[in-house]
């Protein structure tokens, strides 16, 4: 028993020492139908202990036979009466993706863009796009 609250009491210093603080954001994510293209997919957001900085980062996985270069995620940020805080976009890394292959992606948002700062978010949306690099057989 005092083994495991040892190991509790690690973790939780551990989370607190990161000066990262995880949030749990309603969200929602647009992707291109499950047959092809760019999916979303571990999405997690936080922000720095001083509240200044909000971050959203996880995964795009490419579905598709193809590569998609140039891969944009973008997230738009809402309050809580679902108006509109801010939009920001990134470009996954790489930005290029390969077929059957997963690139991560992070958005930095600044609480000093948005009225309230980040204590005015309570939820998000985010999409992906990129360009599909066809095959052409001659």
């Amino acid at each position: 028993m005092i083994a495991m609250a040892m190991v509790i009491a690690v973790l939780i210093f551990s989370i607190l020492a990161s000066g990262k603080v995880a949030l749990a954001q309603a969200q929602s994510v647009t992707n291109m139908p499950d047959s092809m293209g760019l999916r979303i997919w571990d999405v997690n957001s936080s922000t720095t202990d001083d509240r200044n900085i909000y971050t959203i980062m996880g995964k795009v996985f490419n579905n598709d036979t193809v590569p998609f270069n140039g891969v944009r995620v973008s997230a738009t940020l809402y309050d809580n009466d679902d108006q509109i805080l801010v939009e920001r976009s990134a470009y996954s890394s790489p930005s290029g993706v390969q077929p059957g292959m997963n690139a991560t992606f992070e958005i930095n948002v600044f609480g000093t863009v948005m009225e309230g700062g980040i204590n005015a978010i309570t939820n998000f949306t985010m999409q992906v796009t990129g360009d599909r690099q066809e095959l052409l057989f001659q």
